[in-house]
């Protein structure tokens, strides 16, 4: 990501299904920055974060492997819309999308087109992932998830 990241009211971010995972099974300073701008953004209610139902298929394919009940259990509830976090179903309109996406960028793989054009589709500026193979495209711009951007991003909401 180049440029200033802009954080004002209504600023929507797309979580990609790594940041889940990074947030939930990673262990670290970015794990940590990362839970952290997920609480921040839960109690200011300036931004918002939004995400595909597809995320879950993606995230319970290991804790299902690993029989973790725990994990399956906190991805069921922590993929549900609340005030601070949109889930949007995979509808026909996204689908017909992402085959236009993949049409002019084959090397781009179905799920992460289906999230590219649900995180334009809703109106996100940007697309937080930790994904090196999504490159900015289709009016959303890639936020890769270092630790220096989270942090930056969570100055940001903080209003530092």
């Amino acid at each position: 990501m180049n440029g200033t990241i802009e954080t004002a009211a209504g600023t929507r971010f797309y979580l990609d299904t790594n940041i889940f995972i990074e947030v939930f099974e990673g262990r670290g300073p970015l794990s940590e920055r990362l839970a952290q701008l997920l609480t921040a953004v839960e109690s200011n209610g300036r931004q918002r974060f939004v995400t595909s139902e597809l995320v879950l298929a993606e995230l319970l394919v290991k804790p299902f492997v690993l029989q973790r009940e725990d994990l399956i259990q906190t991805y069921d509830n922590w993929t549900i819309s609340n005030s601070y976090l949109e889930v949007v179903p995979v509808v026909r309109d996204v689908l017909r999308d992402a085959a236009a996406l993949r049409a002019k960028d084959r090397s781009l793989k179905l799920p992460d087109a289906i999230h590219l054009t649900t995180a334009r589709g809703t109106g996100c500026r940007y697309f937080l992932t930790r994904d090196k193979k999504i490159k900015s495209q289709y009016g959303v711009e890639i936020l890769d998830a270092t630790q220096e951007n989270v942090q930056a991003v969570l100055s940001k909401v903080h209003g530092k």
